[in-house]
């Protein structure tokens, strides 16, 4: 098949770039022609596909009325994105379009074009930006589902785009004008969701069910080196660094139990501020790692006693949770989002109740002095990913809803 995909990032940024990138690949394994269009980012990776790609805007940066504006109303609807699309659907002539992260940089301009020119569109949703102004049903310190069906005042009320109300009235204005105009409802035909947890989320906010189908992500192995039977020492933290992804736990974590050493791999907003509480509280068992490229953080992962992931938001399917169960290494995970589909509690890692600082020392501790344990459920965790994971049973269950979607 011929195959576009679509994302407003083409470099490794987050999770969904991560699926993005390896589902490329895969397709292109399994012999299928496959085209990108995306936006020119600084970190963009060279394709011969980018010069249907269409400037990057930096959303996050406030830039005075005239340039600010000039944003917004492409958040709604971008002519760059639909000529670009247009064009490439034109000359490329794909049998599918595979959107994912379309949202303020490209908008559902591209769902036009696709439209116009006859093209069936499936969405992956790597997020719940669907149904959420802030991507992370996240706010005032916990999950949050106020903006319930077309409540998007809240995002403004509660300031949850980057503490401003600016940004949050910019974001949930554009969620009521696709939300009435129904443009993704209109346009996509099929939602794949990596969680069945975000499946029944979404049937739970009114989506219709038997347009969203459940397909669990795939997860490039090729830069993986060999799973370790060691057991590894201490805890990392491999992720954002931010709230609703639990890292504050973390130096709590290391508070509350000095016979344990922490790492803390990865950057994002609460870096400072978890350095400054880690030297106020003079804890000397925990590393603050910074950014790590791929490579160093599975060195990181394949060194560890234990994976930490102790998310207090809904955490949809975190791709750090696949990595270390593919490096044998248990997870001790929040039991929160679809982070129980991947850590089976007691069989591949230990799920504690999310925020609950002495419930994730006890687990880290579990396996701290149980090497045995660890290594039994690192073991567990590596056959279980392997087979959730797998590219080319992924690729399988996508042709199923590309060929469905395309006859």
């Amino acid at each position: 098949m011929r195959i576009l995909l679509v994302n407003k990032f083409y470099y490794r940024r987050a999770g969904a770039e991560v699926y993005l990138l390896a589902l490329e690949q895969a397709l292109k394994d399994a012999g299928h022609e496959v085209a990108v269009l995306s936006t020119r980012h600084p970190e963009t990776l060279p394709t011969p596909w980018s010069d249907y790609f269409i400037p990057y805007l930096p959303y996050s940066i406030r830039e005075g009325f005239p340039a600010d504006a000039k944003k917004f109303g492409q958040m709604i609807w971008s002519p760059a994105a639909y000529r670009s699309a247009l064009r490439i659907i034109r000359d490329f002539k794909p049998d599918i379009v595979h959107i994912h992260n379309l949202y303020h940089h490209l908008s559902p301009s591209v769902l036009t074009a696709c439209k116009k020119m006859g093209r069936p569109v499936v969405q992956t949703l790597h997020d719940y930006k669907l149904i959420c102004p802030n991507y992370t049903l996240f706010t005032n310190h916990a999950p949050c589902e106020r903006c319930h069906v077309f409540r998007y005042w809240n995002a403004v009320v509660y300031k949850c785009l980057n503490d401003s109300r600016a940004f949050s009235a910019a974001a949930a204005l554009e969620m009521w004008a696709h939300r009435a105009l129904g443009i993704y409802e209109k346009n996509v035909v099929r939602f794949i969701t990596p969680s069945n947890f975000l499946r029944e989320l979404l049937v739970r906010w009114g989506k219709d069910g038997q347009k969203i189908v459940h397909i669990p992500n795939l997860l490039d192995t090729s830069g993986l080196p060999p799973p370790s039977v060691e057991p590894g020492d201490g805890v990392l933290y491999a992720g954002r660094l931010v709230e609703w992804k639990g890292a504050g736990l973390i130096v709590e974590a290391a508070a509350a139990a000095p016979d344990l050493s922490f790492r803390v791999a990865g950057a994002g907003p609460l870096l400072a501020e978890l350095q400054r509480r880690a030297n106020t509280l003079g804890l000397v068992n925990i590393r603050f790692l910074g950014y790590l490229p791929r490579e160093k953080v599975y060195e990181e992962m394949l060194g560890a006693r234990a994976v930490a992931i102790p998310s207090i938001g809904y955490d949809p399917f975190p791709t750090a949770a696949l990595e270390a169960g593919l490096l044998g290494r248990a997870v001790v995970a929040s039991k929160i989002g679809g982070l129980p589909e991947i850590v089976r509690d007691g069989e591949t890692g230990l799920l504690f109740e999310p925020g609950t600082v002495d419930a994730l020392v006890d687990a880290l501790r579990k396996l701290h002095y149980d090497s045995a344990l660890s290594v039994r459920l690192g073991r567990a965790a590596e056959r279980v990913v392997a087979e959730l994971a797998d590219p080319q049973r992924h690729v399988m269950r996508l042709m199923e809803v590309y060929k469905e979607v395309s006859t």
